[in-house]
């Protein structure tokens, strides 16, 4: 198993963007309605607790094209508004962890907030002391990504996740494509280098997969929420057991048919790891990781691309334990 701890460099260069995070929930907190309390007080996730390491990633892929992270402070600030609009939905539609917001002001106003949060999102990047051509077409990059998320979501949402391909098509929509926003807006605030842009984007793309497929793998064996099977939901690891060969693949077909996920859901754990379903991912997950690192080879900012693959190994950083 290879290596994922953190060399000193790492930590020293992932710092260094954290250290420009208060920054960031300044700009927020600067630029929220004033005149809206209780709006305010969802925001708090923003504005007053410490950021996920997730608002880096618009910094960082600045700095990797050669750019100043500081310019990108606006993309980092929508970035992390947009990122909990799509969560409080998210859980508006999974209604699986008790301590969503939805679970304590109601579905109607939730839904409500989350749509005030894509439209602070908007006035986060018209706030930018940006070129109008680059507002333009950054704000273009995250009008375009909230259709794809969107779309994405209801692909879910129907059900028309059946096959590793039509898996492959929703995340790149529903996750990836989140990821591809942030990397390369970020990007954009850097010299205009459509080669260096590209690179920020492929680097996205292929950390928002290999994320998704560590939260699909926390779905089923994972301990927080109450897990995709006992929600009946089918993600990769199932969709896995679907469609490769082995002695048990008729009566995973008929539990899935039968709509018996939540009622059998130990049954169906002990056929995935019956096929090594947990390897399966970690090492889909591992290629993802691969190709994201290899992107980011043209890039000239050496912090920058540090920082971004200190992000990316960090997913990893416990990955012995999650295979026991």
């Amino acid at each position: 198993m290879a290596n994922f701890s953190l060399t000193d460099r790492d930590v020293t260069e992932l710092t260094r963007f954290q250290e420009l995070l208060p920054d960031v929930r300044s700009y927020v907190r600067q630029h929220a309605p004033s005149d809206w309390p209780e709006f305010r007080s969802v925001l708090t996730a923003v504005t007053d607790e410490p950021l996920s390491a997730l608002a880096i990633l618009p910094l960082a892929s600045c700095a990797a094209v050669g750019g100043n992270p500081q310019e990108a402070i606006p993309v980092s600030a929508a970035w992390v508004v947009l990122s909990l609009a799509m969560r409080i939905l998210d859980d508006l539609q999974d209604q699986d962890r008790p301590d969503a917001l939805w679970a304590t002001i109601g579905l109607a106003r939730s839904f409500n907030f989350s749509a005030a949060l894509y439209a602070l999102c908007n006035e986060l990047l018209a706030q930018a002391a940006w070129t109008p051509e680059l507002y333009r077409v950054i704000n273009q990059h995250f009008s375009q990504t909230g259709l794809h998320l969107l779309k994405g979501q209801d692909r879910d949402l129907r059900n028309l996740t059946l096959t590793i391909e039509d898996y492959w098509h929703t995340i790149e929509e529903k996750n990836a494509s989140a990821f591809v926003l942030a990397c390369t807006a970020g990007g954009l605030c850097g010299p205009d280098n459509p080669k260096l842009l590209d690179a920020c984007r492929r680097f996205g793309y292929h950390l928002g997969l290999a994320l998704q497929l560590f939260d699909d793998f926390e779905g089923i064996w994972g301990q927080s929420g109450r897990g995709d099977l006992v929600m009946g939901k089918i993600t990769l690891p199932v969709i896995y057991g679907l469609n490769v060969a082995h002695n048990r693949r008729d009566e995973l077909q008929k539990l899935i048919d039968d709509a018996s996920l939540a009622k059998e859901s130990e049954r169906i754990r002990e056929i995935l790891d019956q096929i090594n379903t947990r390897d399966f991912m970690i090492w889909t997950a591992l290629q993802e990781r691969k190709k994201a690192v290899a992107a980011l080879e043209p890039c000239p900012g050496q912090q920058g691309v540090t920082a971004l693959t200190a992000y990316v190994t960090t997913i990893f950083a416990h990955i012995e334990d999650v295979l026991r």
